[in-house]
């Protein structure tokens, strides 16, 4: 049994990749060439992985996978108007919300974490904007 961890920004792909069909000996290599050049393409861009060897690999890891568990993926969090000097959003040692300066005091939360975090703040979700968490 193959079980993958993804991240959720890699649904999209792995669909794609899991509705080849696969035709005679169960691997990719019975595939339309068409079909095989689009998923190495698509996994190039999504995986940045330039090795044609290793992205074949992945294809088909993803295509032969039982269970795929998926990852929220973690931002850091700011106010959209830039009209405040402190706009990043962190979480203090009590777990109240702190605003910072700069990006790399803000905490890197997943959309639903935040949404949490804004519970009972009278802050709405609609006022902030995610931004990549580099790690």
């Amino acid at each position: 049994m193959i079980k993958l961890t993804l991240d959720e920004k890699y649904r999209s792909l792995v669909f794609q990749i899991t509705d080849i069909p696969v035709i005679e000996d169960g691997d990719l290599n019975g595939i339309c060439k068409n079909e095989k050049e689009n998923m190495e393409e698509l996994a190039r861009l999504w995986f940045g992985i330039n090795n044609p060897t290793n992205i074949i690999k992945v294809v088909e890891r993803i295509h032969s996978a039982d269970e795929i568990e998926w990852i929220e993926p973690k931002y850091r969090w700011r106010l959209k108007s830039d009209k405040f000097w402190k706009r990043y959003i962190g979480i203090d040692i009590l777990g109240g919300v702190l605003f910072f300066k700069q990006p790399d005091a803000a905490n890197k939360m997943t959309e639903s974490e935040f949404k949490k975090l804004l519970e009972d703040t009278g802050l709405p979700f609609e006022s902030f904007e995610k931004v990549e968490a580099d790690d």
